[in-house]
């Protein structure tokens, strides 16, 4: 018996000393955890300083909604905009990556675009993303990485009362005459690719009241609904077209209504961001 007690006790000490070294690794864990979300967390703050302020929406542009959800705390979608030479400029992009990759490439990407227009004074939306894409072959194609993003940059002309923008792999809208238009764009990224074509001006020809839409594929991206299917473009195209007579404020209010119901209980996939703006 005293042999059986020995051993037991032995064994509850034992069993005592793990629970102790476990109790501290989860506590060491879970501290570095803390660290990494705050992290992230004061990243966020950083890469949101950097995306267009709504007062600046405000000053340039008419009734118009901006709809972002990140997948992660920080997110490789981003919206940007500047002001030279007495136009207005508004990128919606989509980088390579989502979370914390996606976010480090929206940073690289918005300083490309800024040093373009507000260094380099080039002021075309076709020939800003040419020179976008030429600084990402050389600083990271070198590599062999082909990271860049997908994006529209449009340009709104004070002076002449004119939209013009460049778009790359990415759809831009037009609600007109109660339809949603499917506008021109390029089907190449800003970035190392195959075609390394420049890319096309296009003209946005709109009457007052139309509503332009920009944005990246991660609504449409999204799984979700009865059949766990993707939302596609087709139907984001369609719900567009049954909101598109309602204010905008509202419109954002469906939009997010109609993703958070497809999605239901499922992961978001990708990062979303979608702006709609009256001409």
């Amino acid at each position: 018996m005293l042999i059986i007690a020995f051993i037991s006790f032995r064994a509850f000490k034992n069993k005592q000393h793990a629970n102790k070294e476990i109790s501290q690794q989860k506590h060491i864990i879970e501290e570095k955890q803390k660290a990494i979300v705050d992290s992230i967390n004061y990243a966020k703050r950083i890469q949101y300083t950097l995306l267009a302020h709504e007062d600046v929406l405000k000053s340039n542009l008419n009734e118009h909604f901006v709809l972002f959800k990140p997948k992660d705390i920080v997110s490789g979608d981003f919206y940007w905009a500047t002001s030279a030479n007495n136009k207005f400029y508004l990128a919606v992009c989509d980088s390579t990556g989502h979370g914390v990759p996606g976010a480090f490439m929206s940073l690289l990407n918005i300083g490309f675009l800024s040093e373009a227009i507000n260094e380099k004074g080039i002021y075309q939306p076709h020939e800003v993303l040419n020179y976008v894409r030429q600084k990402l072959i050389e600083s990271i194609s070198k590599e062999e990485q082909k990271d860049g993003f997908d994006g529209t940059l449009v340009c709104f002309d004070k002076a002449n009362n004119s939209i013009t923008y460049s778009s790359a792999n990415n759809r831009v809208l037009l609600f007109a005459d109660n339809k949603i238009n499917e506008l021109g764009y390029d089907k190449m990224p800003v970035g190392q690719a195959e075609k390394l074509n420049s890319f096309t001006l296009q003209t946005v020809n709109s009457n007052k009241g139309d509503i332009l839409y920009l944005l990246t594929d991660g609504y449409s991206d999204q799984f979700g609904g009865p059949a766990g299917k993707k939302f596609k473009y087709k139907q984001f195209s369609d719900t567009l077209h049954q909101i598109a007579t309602l204010p905008l404020p509202q419109q954002k209010e469906k939009l997010e209504f109609a993703f958070n119901a497809w999605k239901g209980e499922q992961e978001q996939v990708d990062d979303v961001c979608v702006i709609g703006i009256r001409l």
